[in-house]
């Protein structure tokens, strides 16, 4: 009797339902691995702007050290130059020219020019002029301009790794923006309500949007697309 029940049931009819995966997971799925990458790739170039922002601090501070060198070695120069000249006055104002014209003979030539402008000045009356060399124009020293430059260079590095830290600061940001996509993409599948599932995606694609949109205009910013 069993066996006559088996018989007049067609194979045909005997059609076994295959469940597809919902469009729902297949969103989660892609929006899974894209913020995986993403989160990979934030924590790299995070960790790349932090080592540029050592390197770039480790060269402000170089930088500014030897200009500190260079200004106390420019310092030195000036003092050399305002005793020669202090003590040519001195020579002059006693009548002593053979002392004046030794001490003249021995001025640096960084202070020559301002000097030569300086003492073009004098006359028969008042061999002596108004003033100093040091106030004119003329009297440059070069390591007081390879100081300066030192400086700037300094100033320059220091605003790039400030600007590298900055940068390294928004992929950090991006990294929690996707790690939050991660998240709500693994704790989506503990509900069966289709509202509660469609209301964690609507929050999971804004949070993605986003941090997708802060990546790019990141990218955009730093040159790298």
């Amino acid at each position: 009797m069993i066996f006559r029940v088996f018989v007049m049931i067609n194979p045909n009819q005997m059609k076994i339902p295959q469940k597809g995966i919902p469009k729902m997971d297949i969103i989660f799925a892609i929006l899974l691995l894209i913020a995986t990458l993403s989160t990979a790739f934030c924590v790299y170039q995070a960790t790349r702007w932090n080592g540029i922002q050592a390197v770039d601090f480790g060269d402000a501070s170089k930088y500014r050290t030897e200009s500190v060198r260079a200004s106390t070695a420019a310092n030195t120069l000036v003092i050399i130059d305002v005793q020669l000249f202090t003590s040519w006055v001195d020579a002059v104002g006693k009548g002593d020219l053979r002392e004046a014209e030794f001490l003249q003979e021995r001025f640096r030539e960084e202070f020559k020019p301002a000097f030569e402008v300086w003492i073009a000045k004098a006359n028969t009356t008042n061999p002596i002029p108004p003033g100093t060399p040091f106030e004119l124009p003329e009297y440059t020293l070069a390591k007081y301009t390879e100081s300066a430059s030192l400086e700037e260079k300094a100033t320059a590095a220091f605003n790039e790794g400030k600007d590298a830290n900055t940068n390294g600061d928004l992929y950090i940001s991006n990294t929690v923006l996707f790690a939050i996509v991660l998240f709500f993409c693994g704790i989506y599948t503990r509900w069966d309500s289709i509202r509660i599932r469609t209301g964690i995606l609507a929050i999971t694609l804004v949070v993605f949007s986003f941090a997708l949109y802060s990546l790019i205009s990141l990218l955009l910013k730093v040159g790298y697309i």
